[in-house]
Parts: C-alpha cells; structure tokens; sequence
C-alpha cells in the first residue's frame, strides 16, 4: 500500500469512528451516569461520567478535527498525481492526451519518452520551493472550488501566460539545450518569458477546438482514462 492510501485509509477510518462514536453519546443518558460502574481503560479507571464526558470531548472536537486534518493532507498531496487532475472531467482531455503515444503535445512527448517519471501534471505547474509548491496547490483548491460550484465555462482556458520558468528550470543548462544555437541567441526573452518556448516547440495540450463540446474529439477526450502505477508518485 501506498503512502497516499494509507491516508485515505485513516482518513475513512476517523470519519467512521465519529458517526459511531455520534450515535453512541447520542444514546447515552448522561442524567443516570452516576448509576453505572467505573470504566477501565487500561492505564487507569475512570468514573462512568468522566469515561463518557471524555468519549463526547473525542467525538465532537478531536475525531472531526483530526478528519479535516487528514482530508485536507490528503487534497495537498493527491494533487502530485496527474489522477487527481482528472478527476474532474473538464482536465480529462489533457490526461487522455498526456497518456496517447500517437499526440504529439508538448505534455504527450514529455511522457512517452519518460522526462517526467511520476507526478507529470504537477512537475509542470509548480515552481520550486515553499512559495511555487504553495501556490500550485492553492490553484488547485480554487480549480476545486469552481469545478463543484459549476462556474466554469468549456474549454477551460488559462487565467494567465504560462511562465517559460516552467521549463527552464529543467532544461536550462542541460547539454540538449545548450547544444542548440538559437536558445542561446533568444535566451534573454525565454527567462522573460517575452518569447514562449511553445512558439517553437508546440502547443502543450489539446487545442481549445477539439476540448469544446460537440468536437469531433470531445467524448474520446473526456472519457474516463485509465492509469498506470507508474502515473503515480
């Protein structure tokens, strides 16, 4: 089992235990407490009021806050898979096309020639460090928020230009990409991101055409797609 399913292992396990332990208090007549014997609970006895009072502490404040803190953990990690991108079916056209052999997206050949091991939607829209890993993940908090509210209209479009520092930070001084002579000549513009790197190297996902409903690719783009282990961190 994976990290991340342990996780969601525990996290079931804390939501299960509150509505148990709710419907336990909720039955529990705390009026008569004084009539009932000492409870044991290993390390030492406790009256059956303080046993009880001590159970509702645990179900109402802890077993709910430890839920969040584990839903929440889960929503911060889960979002290095490309499975959790697809989630919703609005990001399938870009997972489906990520996992094609026969597209030739900038994000297809990233995959299928293996540049990107695990975690490939993730690696592409974060930046380095506390603030980009942050931030990418606080965007997707707000991709959330509009996918369950339904405000969003297709195809999806990006709210800004993709920063060239994307890609930079992996290509930039590697021998591949020094070794052609016209990143040196247009180096300046790339880190400005005043020149896209998609200008020459293509589009990195399905075109706005094909993700629009009644496309002739649109249903194959928006199925469910299948993942591999290897898709995940």
């Amino acid at each position: 089992m994976t990290w991340l399913g342990l996780v969601r292992v525990l996290g079931t396990l804390t939501c299960v235990l509150t509505i148990v332990g709710a419907w336990f208090i909720a039955r529990c007549s705390f009026a008569r407490l004084r009539e009932r014997p000492d409870v044991s609970i290993g390390i030492t006895v406790l009256t059956a009021s303080a046993f009880w009072k001590l159970s509702a502490l645990v179900t109402i404040a802890a077993l709910p806050v430890a839920t969040i803190a584990v839903a929440n953990y889960h929503t911060f990690v889960g979002i290095h898979e490309v499975q959790a991108c697809s989630q919703c079916h609005v990001m399938r056209p870009m997972a489906n096309d990520l996992h094609d052999p026969n597209s030739d997206t900038l994000a297809a050949r990233h995959f299928k020639n293996g540049y990107i091991p695990t975690g490939q939607c993730y690696a592409c829209h974060s930046d380095y460090g506390f603030d980009g890993d942050l931030a990418a993940k606080m965007e997707g908090y707000r991709h959330l928020a509009r996918y369950t509210s339904a405000t969003y209209a297709e195809p999806l479009t990006a709210r800004t230009r993709f920063d060239n520092h994307q890609c930079l930070k992996c290509h930039q001084g590697k021998t591949a990409f020094e070794r052609v002579h016209v990143h040196k000549d247009v180096l300046g513009r790339l880190v400005s991101s005043d020149m896209s790197c998609l200008n020459c190297h293509g589009r990195a996902h399905p075109t706005r055409a094909d993700r629009t409903p009644g496309s002739a690719r649109y249903d194959a783009l928006t199925k469910a797609p299948v993942f591999a282990e290897a898709d995940h961190e």
